[in-house]
């Protein structure tokens, strides 16, 4: 799985961002002083859509970061609480942009994805290529296909337990012509699974709740294309 801090900050979102200069039909969103922004990726393709997205640190705290973008956007916002964090939203034409902000020490670290509505497919096919056990939902699938190595996360879940899921991937990836890399290692009720084929590479992690329900992430790396 991609090493980029930025990356991995941003994909802990999803499990279900001076200013930032974006292409230039984009809108630009703005952030605090005293703000450090970092880009996940070059080009990114969630769920279908075209999306910027990008991790920031600011001296500024969560509260603060709240006011700022309701006094940028006014009254066109939305607030919810997302576990520990605050996230606000806010749409400008065909862009939908969210930042999601949580106080860390003297400041806070925040994530900023910008979508453009006009590229949803108008029949997406989440988690195409993946093999998905049946009663599977793929509730993400994200791409990031200018990397220099195409890579891609897809996240799903399902109502089987986490040795089912293992199983029923193992056999199917086996199938495929991939093979179970040397650090695979599972507990009761969780796995985080590598395997390898030609120069790609793939990564598992499933894990089981207490209701038998089990959450699945797949990222794959492969620069002969990005599905298994």
């Amino acid at each position: 799985m991609s090493r980029n801090p930025a990356r991995m900050r941003w994909l802990a979102w999803l499990a279900a961002v001076p200013s930032v200069a974006l292409a230039a039909s984009w809108p630009e969103t703005p952030v605090p002083a005293e703000t450090q922004v970092s880009s996940v990726a070059k080009r990114i393709v969630y769920n279908g859509m075209d999306m910027h997205a990008s991790v920031f640190d600011s001296r500024e705290h969560s509260a603060d970061i709240l006011a700022f973008y309701r006094k940028a956007w006014g009254d066109k916002v939305v607030v919810n609480k997302m576990g520990g964090s605050q996230v606000i939203a806010h749409r400008e034409g065909d862009y939908f942009t969210t930042v999601e902000v949580a106080d860390v020490g003297d400041g806070s670290k925040g994530k900023i994805g910008v979508v453009d509505l006009a590229t949803a497919p108008k029949h997406p096919e989440l988690g195409k290529g993946f093999a998905q056990p049946e009663g599977t939902k793929v509730f993400n699938d994200i791409a990031y296909p200018d990397d220099p190595v195409p890579a891609r996360t897809v996240a799903m879940s399902n109502g089987l337990s986490a040795g089912q899921n293992v199983e029923y991937f193992r056999e199917h990836l086996l199938a495929d012509g991939w093979k179970a890399a040397d650090d695979n290692r599972c507990a009761s009720t969780s796995c985080v699974l590598s395997y390898e084929r030609g120069s790609g590479k793939m990564t598992m992690v499933v894990v089981q709740d207490r209701d038998d329900h089990s959450q699945i992430v797949i990222n794959v790396q492969d620069p002969n294309g990005v599905t298994p």
